[in-house]
């Protein structure tokens, strides 16, 4: 019993990284109408604010393509702290910003925490927890993830209730969009603190030859009832006389692994169904379709409340119905809410000024439809997403593996985010929908034809094929 806390207590210390990603993405939600503006903002074009916001995802994809060699080399632990500090910083000096090059830059710094953020805590959660535990402890990452985008809203609306708006004057004569930003230096700092008091992840103790430290962490959270016997196992999946390196996953003949090249399509697509526009742009978008005030604050508010719920309720069957089945349910229910979005936006008029409104029950479905794709996404890909990038690769690619997939998963979050305004402007939100819905026919026949399934696999039979 001792050891099962010991490892639940370590791997939810680890997890709240993803409080701190889904906070940092999230965040900007509240600001967007205020820094793009005039009153108290840059005066910014559609483009111009989708730099802004995207921005975060390309500091991201960096970080992630970092992280792995990083974390190779200095241990997943110190690379965790190092997140927690580039996170505060971004806050503090994101809400300080007095230009959008500035902004932009710091922006920028925050996205290198998130993308190290989403690469470590599940490699360092998958390589610590036995294969019967991995599932449901993974799932923390998403369970976490959740829950700060849920903190990042609520502190946005109770900011905007404080003061009455976003553009208004509070605290220290800062407006209220640039509190929305430095709030995160108290989550950043209780991450930090939190990290620090983390065992290393038993696989990187063997990697550089300190066996009989990373038996003690095995034993201390029962990972495994034979330590020694696990550790020798370690040592021979690791080969441990050769430090990973992102050379390792390439192939000669398709360039890159089969099991990465599914992996980066598997992560790629799923930013590129639009997922982030749901959460980034949701105050912007009711506002577009007639929602106002603290309304549109408050209805991305209710959504991460029940994404959250979804999330639990993931992490309570993944472990019994396995990974393939909840991403295919997924992928077909986003479809369908995608789908249905559009249409609902096909009803609505356009005004002289480019504004869609919605009326009735048409402006009812697309409040419903639109934040249906994000309750789906919590339960069944959101869950699945960053267990599956934990598990799927083996021992001597895994963190270069995550780092590359995930460097991928959030170049498909700039470009999507990147393009959102622009799309909208051109192809209104009833074709950005519905591109967005093509997208998740693919990630349809993806799951059908090529995702391995990997519950109770351990982490030492993990294959560079991409065979079931």
């Amino acid at each position: 019993m001792a050891s099962t806390n010991k490892l639940l207590q370590v791997s939810v210390a680890a997890a709240l990284g993803g409080f701190l990603f889904g906070f940092d993405v999230a965040v900007i939600n509240g600001t967007v109408g205020s820094f793009s503006g005039t009153e108290t903002g840059f005066g910014l074009d559609s483009l111009m604010t989708g730099v802004v916001v995207s921005v975060v995802s390309l500091g991201a994809a960096a970080g992630a393509l970092i992280a792995g060699g990083a974390a190779n080399r200095f241990g997943r632990v110190r690379v965790m702290v190092t997140a927690a500090v580039l996170f505060a910083a971004s806050a503090l000096m994101s809400g300080l910003s007095f230009d959008v090059c500035s902004l932009i830059a710091w922006r920028l710094v925050g996205g290198l925490g998130v993308g190290i953020a989403a690469v470590i805590a599940p490699a360092y959660i998958a390589e610590i927890a036995p294969a019967d535990k991995r599932g449901r402890l993974g799932t923390l990452q998403q369970l976490a993830i959740a829950v700060g985008i849920f903190g990042a809203f609520i502190s946005n609306f109770i900011l905007v209730r404080i003061t009455g708006s976003a553009d208004a004057t509070g605290l220290l004569g800062l407006t209220t969009w640039r509190w929305m930003f430095i709030v995160e230096i108290l989550p950043a700092v209780l991450y930090g603190l939190f990290v620090l008091r983390l065992p290393e992840s038993p696989r990187y103790l063997v990697s550089v030859s300190r066996e009989e430290e990373a038996a003690r962490v095995i034993a201390a959270t029962g990972a495994d009832p034979d330590p020694q016997g696990r550790v020798q196992e370690i040592k021979k999946s690791l080969a441990s006389d050769h430090r990973p390196a992102l050379s390792d996953l390439k192939d000669s003949r398709l360039g890159l692994r089969p099991v990465v090249w599914l992996a980066l399509a598997f992560a790629f697509l799923i930013q590129m169904a639009g997922i982030n526009n749901v959460l980034l742009y949701a105050t912007e978008l009711w506002e577009t379709v007639g929602f106002t005030g603290d309304t549109a604050v408050l209805i991305p508010v209710v959504t991460s409340v029940i994404g959250i719920v979804m999330t639990l309720v993931g992490m309570c069957v993944i472990d019994r119905v396995g990974r393939r089945p909840l991403l295919l349910w997924g992928a077909v229910g986003m479809f369908t809410a995608m789908v249905l979005s559009a249409v609902a936006f096909m009803q609505g008029e356009v005004t002289a000024g480019g504004t869609l409104h919605l009326t009735g029950a048409w402006a009812a479905i697309a409040l419903v439809a639109v934040h249906a794709v994000y309750v789906i996404f919590c339960g069944t890909w959101g869950v699945v997403l960053w267990v599956f990038l934990g598990e799927i690769f083996p021992n001597q690619i895994r963190t270069a593996g995550i780092g590359l997939a995930t460097t991928g998963n959030w170049i498909g979050g700039t470009l999507v985010t990147l393009l959102f305004p622009v799309l909208t402007q051109h192809l209104g939100l009833a074709g950005t929908y519905l591109s967005y819905a093509v997208v998740t026919a693919v990630l349809i026949w993806l799951v059908a034809r090529h995702i391995p399934e990997t519950k109770g696999v351990e982490l030492e039979d993990m294959s560079y094929g991409t065979g079931r």
